[in-house]
C-alpha cells in the first residue's frame, strides 16, 4: 500500500479567504509533501499576478476534494499550507510543527526547508 497524504491549502486576502483540500498517494512524510506537492502550489501562487488565477486553475484541474472526503481520508501524514496574500507570507505545517517560508521562495529553498522538517 502506498503512502497517503492530506494537504489543506488556505488562502487569505482582503478579497478572498478559503480552504482547498487535497488527498493523494505516494508521499508519507511532511518532507515529501512539501518537496513534491506543496512546493508546486507555492510556486504557482507566487508566479500569478493575482491569486484568483491560481484559484481558478486549481479548481479547473479538479485535483482538490471536498472537505468531507478530506476528513474521511485515512492518511499517513496531514499537512497544511497557508498563503497570506496581502503580506505575501507562506507557512507550511505538518502535525504540530510549522515553518515560515520566505516571501519569494525558490524551489531549492523549499527543498532545503523540507529537509529540515522533523520526521
Amino acid at each position: 500500500m502506498s503512502d497517503t497524504y492530506t494537504l489543506t491549502v488556505r488562502v487569505d486576502s482582503y478579497e478572498f479567504s478559503g480552504e482547498f483540500y487535497f488527498v493523494g498517494e505516494g508521499y508519507g512524510t511532511g518532507e515529501e509533501v512539501l518537496k513534491h506537492v506543496a512546493t508546486d502550489h507555492i510556486l504557482a501562487m507566487k508566479q500569478r499576478p493575482h491569486v484568483s488565477e491560481y484559484l481558478l486553475e486549481t479548481l479547473q484541474k479538479g485535483e482538490n476534494v471536498s472537505e468531507s472526503e478530506y476528513r474521511q481520508a485515512d492518511s499517513d501524514v496531514s499537512c497544511g499550507l497557508h498563503f497570506d496574500v496581502d503580506h505575501q507570507e507562506f507557512h507550511f505545517w505538518v502535525g504540530d510543527h510549522e515553518v515560515e517560508i520566505g516571501v519569494q521562495p525558490t524551489r531549492s529553498e523549499l527543498r532545503s526547508i523540507a529537509e529540515d522538517l522533523p520526521l
